[in-house]
């Protein structure tokens, strides 16, 4: 069957060009013979009035090869048609990529595996400190305890109890040590001390002969090797993703599953591109204050409140986590969004039009070294009238907290380029 996909004007020509390059012995009579065409296609082509057919296109490419691009920047990015519109979108998408990343985990083989050995019952008492490796099958059962219990009354009531107690705590702006102390004496005591519990513990000491482990011990399951800061962050966005408003913003047709993790798309869109205008302005610089992104629920998360407003409770699996110190283990990042440093790169388009890369990033980290921008989101605009382009510019400048803009500098660049200047009369 012969392919219907007609190519661009410009690849075709690209190809023809290529074709006639590679051998001073092919005319443009002998291509449309090997192509099976009239000798007039050719120089349509060449001229971009004609459009080659797939066939013939792989054709031309296996005997003659790809013709090499022009150089350019790789990027792969999100996309929005103006400054106005990342700032118009920006908390839903900044929404939309906090639960891309907890989706991501709650569907992620290895991520359910981790967690199905973490809370399974040991078949005897178990002092190693490791967990088991669960087969896929074993893995799958114990999910499905997991959901049960997860959507208890009893679990229910140990998270109203926390939510209460996690309250009071960012009230009274405790250490890591003691909101770390609290969420793991959470599953030992009552349900019913949970809210109010104080450290260190007091005598009489709280009783803990209906706490969440026991009735997790129904279920088949144990805490021996998971700790409550990570069943709550776990059983808070597992449930909220039981709520039909969040499951459909998921994209997903019914709730969540861990026993049975649904297919699903991206939730925001990353393309990819080659740039192959010229750059005539890059910046990179700090935000006066932290960029913090949402979350896709605040009921989905608990927040914690140290050094950084962006930092929610994250299941790593460690089971001495501490807060304040990295996770060196295998589990997830569940942060808000946190920008702290940006760059951005304008480039001038053949077509004299204009593409503006920004760049999102952080100079905090373990890994990273002072003053060092570490790109963590990247945003394209592929195309910017000439005519407005400095005033796209502008309403950057203001977002970014620049003080002034190096308009005289950019028009120079843009001017050597071969670019247009609105206004500027040209000699």
């Amino acid at each position: 069957m012969t392919s219907q996909v007609r190519y661009t004007a410009t690849e075709t020509e690209q190809l023809l060009r290529h074709a006639l390059d590679s051998t001073s012995r092919l005319t443009k009579g002998r291509l449309a013979t090997e192509l099976g065409v009239a000798p007039a296609r050719i120089s349509e082509g060449l001229s971009g009035e004609w459009k080659l057919g797939g066939d013939k296109r792989e054709k031309l490419i296996e005997k003659y090869g790809q013709p090499r691009g022009k150089r350019g920047r790789y990027v792969e990015a999100e996309t929005s048609e103006s400054i106005s519109d990342i700032l118009q979108c920006e908390q839903e998408i900044s929404r939309k990529r906090h639960l891309e990343t907890i989706l991501g985990a709650l569907t992620d083989p290895g991520f359910r595996q981790e967690l199905a050995g973490h809370i399974i019952k040991p078949d005897q008492e178990d002092f190693s400190g490791t967990p088991p490796v669960l087969t896929s099958r074993q893995a799958s059962q114990t999910l499905e305890k997991v959901e049960q219990f997860l959507m208890s009354p009893e679990f229910a009531e140990w998270l109203e109890a926390i939510c209460i107690g996690h309250q009071r705590l960012c009230k009274a702006k405790v250490s890591a040590e003691y909101f770390q102390d609290y969420f793991r004496a959470s599953t030992f005591y009552d349900i019913d001390q949970v809210a109010e519990l104080t450290f260190p513990i007091g005598r009489p000491e709280p009783p803990s002969d209906h706490g969440l482990k026991d009735y997790a011990d129904r279920y088949g399951l144990a805490f021996q090797h998971i700790n409550g800061l990570d069943l709550a962050a776990v059983g808070t966005a597992f449930l909220s993703l039981q709520d039909e408003q969040h499951y459909l913003a998921a994209g997903l047709k019914k709730p969540i599953s861990l026993a049975k993790p649904p297919r699903r798309k991206a939730l925001v869109e990353n393309k990819e591109f080659v740039l192959t205008g010229d750059r005539v302005w890059q910046e990179q610089g700090r935000f006066n204050s932290p960029k913090i992104g949402q979350p896709f629920t605040e009921a989905g998360v608990f927040r914690v409140p140290l050094k950084h407003p962006h930092q929610v409770l994250s299941p790593t699996f460690e089971r001495q986590r501490n807060l304040e110190v990295p996770s060196g283990g295998k589990g997830v990042d569940w942060n808000l969004d946190y920008w702290t440093t940006y760059r951005v790169e304008l480039f001038l388009n053949q077509d004299c039009n204009y593409a503006l890369v920004i760049e999102l990033g952080t100079d905090h980290g373990p890994f990273i070294a002072n003053d060092l921008h570490h790109t963590e989101r990247t945003i394209l605009i592929p195309k910017i009238s000439g005519r407005h382009v400095l005033e796209h510019l502008n309403e950057l400048r203001d977002w970014l907290g620049m003080d002034e803009l190096p308009e005289t500098s950019i028009k120079e660049n843009i001017a050597l380029a071969g670019g247009y200047i609105p206004g500027a009369e040209i000699l």
